[in-house]
């Protein structure tokens, strides 16, 4: 605590007046000062108090100092006058001055403290952090070019009906369940782009009659991950039909001449690019109508493939008030063949940045008090953690990992496929780096597999490094098929907030930045090679240490610069996974939130 100043006695009577005090108090958890003078009541009664010369602390005069006594001066110089008239006049204005000079110098010492106290007052108001963030470091705001990373769909939007199809065909809101049709056959599940997925063969689709799913006169988006095994015909991917020859009152949604389509008969849109039958090649498709616009959309892997809005006419809107839904079948008849995975039907003309974080933001986790370790992004991979406490991050709160036995875990990295981009994006606050695992995959949840490795961590000397799993094919008994590069960044310091972001594509390679500065990058190369089955599904991510049994598993893979893997002791906040390689200004956006 500062210490308590007093004014002198030739200013305030110590006998009959108690000084008021003002108590400048720096403690880091300072919030309330109430709450600081009961805890401290026995203190700030019992401490004996010095005078110590005048100083920029801040005073309060009581109010029964010399400076405010009731009575003005000139009624006191009057009296003195009367009762001292055989006094010569100079005597009089001595004796004057005399009665004048303390409360002139009381006045002046105490309007400069005051001044001071409004200053102090100024200061803290402007420097005090807002206490909705977190105790970050200061960093010099930038200006970035306006993107689309920080307007994500808001967690649990307005959902009509959501099928994960993670091994049924329930809606996750239990309205809308299925049916899979023809009866006499079960469903197959298939792995996924996120999780599982139903896989139709061509003949087969869902059925949702068990309550009518209102679509008519109103504003809305249906999303869903399709995997195509043909092209060459037409695919239904969504359907209801009042009346199939009554126009805006049959809606279909499928795949026609090998590209999206949107119809609600005689009112249909297209997309403008060809899709492809692909062993590896999933599409994120959206199909948007906008009630107060009169216009529909289609949006092909985040970006606009088509739109009535051009034409400039109005299109629908859609007005059936009937029927059954279908998944994966037309109502005139033509099937689906492929994969579906995750489709949702939302309330709401969703916003092209929205539908773009839904495309490509394949996890978010905050770490917030409110939703912990939920998955903030449109996909829903919650994650799991241990001997984690929740402190103050750099938005909001953040985890903090001490011990051993501290980790975050998920299966949010979906870019083990061949050449497939990705980005990482979080924030940390170590208070250690000699050593420590920031990010690990691997293909066994304990850490360990056939392929394993730390994505992101510190060196041993307290140097940023990223590392990524590559293959040159050569699986025979004289050379391995897995190995992994890395690339430097800078030296992290410790107790500081500092933004981590890597991105990777087959073209560019691997590229670090930090606080939004590009500080290394790899040759190009293609990661997760098609002829290496070491990853056949997602792998685990587990954050803040390599393994989730607090011991470093062996046989992971290393290159040069080297990690050196453990746990990580310190904060982090703000994790981000994407499926694509950010832009510049993106990380930029992330940099400044």
């Amino acid at each position: 605590m500062s210490a308590i100043h007093v004014l002198p006695s030739s200013i305030i009577d110590t006998q009959s007046v108690q000084p008021k005090m003002l108590v400048k108090v720096s403690h880091a958890n300072y919030r309330n000062p109430e709450n600081f003078h009961q805890q401290n009541a026995s203190i700030m009664s019992n401490q004996q108090m010095q005078l110590y010369p005048p100083s920029s602390q801040r005073y309060y005069l009581s109010t029964n100092s010399p400076s405010i006594k009731q009575g003005s001066i000139k009624t006191d110089a009057f009296e003195d006058t009367i009762q001292n008239s055989n006094l010569s006049k100079k005597d009089i204005n001595v004796q004057v001055w005399k009665k004048l000079r303390p409360i002139l110098i009381g006045f002046i010492v105490t309007l400069a403290l005051a001044l001071c106290a409004i200053a102090g007052l100024v200061i803290f108001i402007t420097v005090k952090p807002n206490e909705k963030s977190s105790s970050s470091s200061s960093f010099t705001q930038q200006t970035c070019d306006s993107t689309c990373v920080m307007s994500g769909t808001p967690y649990r939007p307005s959902t009509i009906a959501y099928w994960p199809f993670n091994g049924n065909l329930y809606d996750s809101n239990n309205i809308y369940s299925g049916i899979y049709m023809p009866t006499t056959s079960s469903p197959s599940y298939v792995v996924g782009d996120i999780d599982q997925s139903i896989s139709l063969n061509g003949t087969s689709y869902v059925l949702v009659n068990s309550h009518f799913l209102n679509l008519s006169y109103r504003s809305w988006t249906i999303e869903a991950w399709i995997f195509l095994y043909d092209v060459t015909t037409e695919h239904g991917i969504f359907s209801q039909c009042q009346s199939s020859t009554t126009t805006d009152k049959c809606l279909n949604i499928g795949v026609k001449n090998k590209r999206l389509y949107c119809s609600f008969y005689n009112d249909d849109v297209y997309g403008a690019t060809f899709l492809t039958a692909s062993s590896t090649k999933w599409y994120h498709i959206a199909f948007v109508y906008d009630y107060s616009l009169m216009k529909q959309s289609i949006y092909l892997n985040g970006v606009l493939d088509g739109t009535t809005w051009t034409s400039g006419t109005s299109s629908g809107p859609y007005k059936g008030t009937t029927g059954t839904v279908t998944i994966g079948r037309e109502y005139s008849g033509y099937y689906f063949k492929g994969d579906i995975d995750h489709l949702q039907v939302t309330s709401v003309a969703k916003t092209a940045c929205q539908i773009l974080q839904d495309a490509s933001l394949t996890a978010y986790y905050s770490f917030d008090v409110d939703v912990l370790n939920l998955d903030l992004s449109n996909n829903y991979i919650n994650g799991l953690s241990n001997s984690i406490s929740t402190v103050s991050g750099r938005i909001n709160e953040g985890y903090l990992f001490q011990g051993t036995s501290a980790y975050f875990q998920t299966t949010a990295f979906t870019a083990y496929r061949s050449g497939r981009s990705f980005s990482v994006s979080l924030w940390v606050k170590p208070y250690s780096v000699v050593g420590g695992t920031l990010i690990h995959l691997s293909t066994n949840n304990d850490g360990s597999g056939t392929a394993c490795f730390d994505l992101l961590g510190f060196s041993s000397t307290g140097q940023l490094i990223a590392n990524l799993y590559y293959s040159d094919g050569c699986c025979v008994w004289t050379c391995s098929c897995h190995y992994s590069t890395s690339i430097g960044g800078p030296f992290i310091n410790t107790t500081i907030w500092t933004h981590i972001v890597l991105t990777y594509s087959s073209s560019n390679g691997m590229a670090l930045y930090t606080n939004g500065t590009l500080n290394a990058v790899s040759d190009a190369f293609t990661s997760f090679s098609t002829n290496v089955y070491a990853f056949t599904s997602r792998p685990y991510m587990t954050v803040g240490n390599p393994s989730n049994t607090a011991f470093v598993p062996s046989g992971c893979l290393t290159a040069s610069p080297a990690l050196s893997p453990g746990h990580y002791q310190g904060v982090i906040d703000d994790l981000r996974i994407y499926s694509r390689e950010l832009t510049t200004s993106e990380i930029c956006s992330l940099f400044n939130p």
